[in-house]
């Protein structure tokens, strides 16, 4: 997935005076007892899911993992996922990439996870005995990879299903790992042969799945190793260890399956993917009784090439089970394949000259892309059939989770219908963010992000459609007109489409390609009713532009120099603001010329004007906010906040201050990097926290925003859990 890393804390210095505030001096009456409910700006999914788990024991318990984005556990009750790793935030971001999740068979109430997504930092191994509600941490002497080479394998994670107080890990680079009381507490395997000797992207791969034999209770476990030596047994709980014939040279066994009829499925390829594509693979079977290994590799017709990422065995029939290719980048997408006997005939979602599915994304239908209908994905590794219904496998993708609904008639001649399904999971890397009023008429928020470049939503409640999904280019900025909805633009680093603008709400965009000077990417800001645009290239170079017909003519900000921050007043069309060279500017002619008002600033200040009141901007420089009620000639310092970012939202009463929401911290709190979300109803005089430890949403990107039209309603950008979205609780 593709990450955006959090802005480090900028210096600051300014030339301040007194300024009486133009609101009310009236402390926030919910500055005690203030109760948030959270939720998000509904996308659905945006990331890779890299592992998916059903329990055998109770019907409708699921969990999956993300690669930067946490754990979820299915609620079947509301049909909908629910995050459990929220608790990891501020200097712990790195624990919501989770490297493996197991559920209990025994006790399905107990759940771990091995958390962290990158090796560069040590990861943790979290327990619970409530569903994920709460959990135990054991803290690693090493670290985890859940956004690294390798991430799609098979479970780390183990519940011995013969003693489930006893959980097996397999690390990437420190062998094996067992814990004799739920997790509580962990010591390495000594008597475990092998590490792993296979690399990729410099990363090691190590230990890729644990796995039990539901007839004897031996245990397996998967080793990345060059020799083919991959596959080990223990048939004394990890006393001792023997290696199972080797598998040819360069081809690692991904995922493991055991069946009641001691046969070991085994999906392989001569990589660990997902970054790198495979080239080759080949699906095994290997007798457990005899050692022998039998190719079972599919060949349906369907011109298939690089390798197969995931296995899962039908809990109802031993001779069951389905495969997913892996870097098959066939215009359909990656295809999934199923035996009823053992490997010796597959049927498949197509082949080369028949289609058998259908792909229903009515409950999100952007992910049709552009096409008339959506690819079955890519990337796919997560695969499993729900052990109490043998229609429904699940199987995840770069940008979403789908299911089939009626899987056993693969092969019969009636197509099988695959459906979204991750309601609930969240999981995109956003950027920035723009909320402009609106009367239901025009966009409720606009939005940047990896991979997805980003979505114009009428409804933040409801997943957009393809129309509304910007698709393609790598984005930098994005700015709206705040009295007219209907116009917005971004910046990307797409040489073929550096700017594009909309003027129907996201239906339809533009692009400008007659540009001032030669750059991709730079940051815009737009007037307050779309008429103009200033644009700042991105090269060292570049001096700001404006244009108000949409690049057919642009000219020079007179009076800026290089490397300005720029915003637009957000009531005045013909008003913007600048910071550069360590001052504040203004230009009341849209645009065109700006002049100096002689306040200090450094460049590094982010401005954010108010919403309803011309001339007043609030500054934020990644620690202190200053702000200004008469267009720059004198600003205040707040100094009962610190800030990352500063958002304005609607007031609590109707013709009052607009609500100021900071991603920040008291100054109390001012050394301590869990910083919270903040809410202020006068103005900046008082502040009450609306997070709490609980919810702390892993990594925070310096993006906050309230709803101009909702009371209490804030939005947070983030690294992996989406944008996040707070309202008021029900008192």
């Amino acid at each position: 997935m593709n990450i955006r890393k959090a802005v480090s804390v900028l210096a600051a210095a300014a030339t301040l005076t007194s300024a009486s505030a133009g609101c009310s001096k009236k402390k926030d009456t919910d500055s005690t007892g203030v109760s948030y409910t959270w939720s998000n700006v509904a996308i659905g999914g945006g990331g890779y899911i890299t592992g998916i788990v059903y329990n055998p024991k109770e019907e409708g318990l699921a969990y999956v993992r993300t690669d930067i984005g946490g754990a979820y556990r299915y609620d079947k009750s509301a049909e909908r996922w629910v995050p459990i790793t929220d608790q990891f935030g501020g200097d712990e971001w790195n624990l919501i990439g989770i490297e493996s999740i197991a559920t209990d068979p025994v006790e399905p109430n107990r759940v771990y996870a091995a958390c962290g997504t990158y090796t560069m930092e040590n990861g943790a191994i979290i327990a619970s005995d409530d569903y994920g509600k709460t959990w135990k941490r054991f803290d690693l002497s090493f670290g985890c990879g859940g956004n690294l080479s390798g991430r799609g394998v098979g479970e780390r994670l183990m519940v011995d299903p013969t003693d489930n107080k006893n959980v097996y890990f397999g690390s990437r680079s420190e062998g094996l790992w067992r814990s004799s009381d739920y997790g509580e507490t962990w010591e390495k395997v000594e008597s475990f042969p092998v590490k792993g000797d296979f690399t990729q992207e410099a990363t090691a791969i190590g230990i890729m799945w644990v796995i039990s034999d539901p007839s004897t209770g031996d245990i397996y476990a998967g080793a990345a190793m060059t020799d083919g030596k991959c596959i080990y047994k223990s048939a004394d709980g990890g006393a001792s260890w023997e290696a199972l014939p080797a598998l040819p040279a360069g081809m690692y066994p991904l995922q493991a399956e055991i069946s009641t009829n001691g046969k070991l499925y085994t999906a392989c390829s001569d990589n660990c993917g997902p970054n790198a594509d495979p080239k080759n693979g080949a699906v095994y079977a290997i007798d457990l009784a005899t050692g022998d290994i039998e190719d079972i590799t599919p060949d349906t017709g369907d011109g298939h090439y690089g390798g197969y990422g995931g296995i899962s065995l039908d809990e109802q029939d031993p001779d069951t089970l389905v495969v997913t290719s892996l870097s098959f980048w066939h215009d359909n997408g990656d295809n999934l394949y199923r035996t009823t006997d053992g490997g010796a005939t597959w049927s498949s979602l197509y082949t080369s000259d028949e289609k058998n599915y259908v792909m229903d994304t009515s409950e999100a239908q952007w992910l049709d892309w552009g096409r008339s209908e959506a690819k079955t994905g890519w990337w796919t590794a997560a695969v499993a059939i729900d052990p109490h219904n043998s229609d429904e496998v699940s199987y995840g993708t770069g940008a979403t989770l789908f299911a089939t609904e009626n899987l056993t008639d693969l092969g019969s001649g009636t197509p099988v219908t695959i459906k979204f399904h991750a309601q609930g999971i969240e999981e995109t890397a956003v950027f920035d963010m723009r909320t402009p009023l609106t009367d239901g008429s025009t966009p409720q928020m606009y939005s940047i992000m990896g991979d997805l470049t980003g979505f114009a939503h009428m409804d933040v409640n409801v997943i957009p459609d393809d129309a509304h999904f910007m698709k393609n280019g790598k984005p930098v900025s994005v700015d709206c007109a705040w009295q007219n909805g209907n116009y917005a633009v971004y910046t990307t680093e797409d040489g073929a489409a550096p700017i594009n603008y909309t003027t129907d709400g996201g239906v339809t965009w533009g692009s400008i390609k007659k540009l001032p000077e030669k750059a991709m990417g730079g940051y815009v800001s737009m007037s307050a009713d779309g008429s103009a645009v200033i644009w700042k290239p991105s090269s060292l170079t570049g001096k700001p532009y404006v244009t108000y017909d949409f690049g057919e003519t642009w000219y020079n900000c007179d009076g800026l120099g290089y490397g300005a921050r720029i915003t637009a007043d957000r009531v005045n069309p013909k008003v913007f603001y600048a910071s550069c060279n360590n001052n504040f500017y203004v230009s009341k002619d849209g645009g065109h010329t700006f002049e100096s008002t002689g306040a200090i600033l450094t460049d590094s200040c982010e401005l954010i004007p108010s919403g309803t009141r011309e001339g007043c901007v609030w500054v934020c420089n990644g620690t202190s906010v200053f702000y200004t009620e008469d267009g720059g000639q004198t600003f205040t310092m707040l100094k009962n906040i610190t800030a990352k970012a500063v958002g304005f939202g609607a007031p609590e009463k109707e013709g009052g201050c607009e609500t100021v929401y900071v991603i920040g911290a008291e100054p109390s709190n001012a050394d301590d990097y869990q910083v919270g979300i903040y809410r202020s109803t006068d103005n900046g005089q008082s502040w009450v926290r609306l997070n709490d430890d609980m919810h702390l949403f892993g990594n925070i990107t310096p993006s906050i925003t309230g709803d101009p039209n909702v009371f209490g309603r804030v939005y947070f950008a983030t690294n992996g859990r989406g944008i996040v979205m707070g309202d008021i609780a029900d008192q």
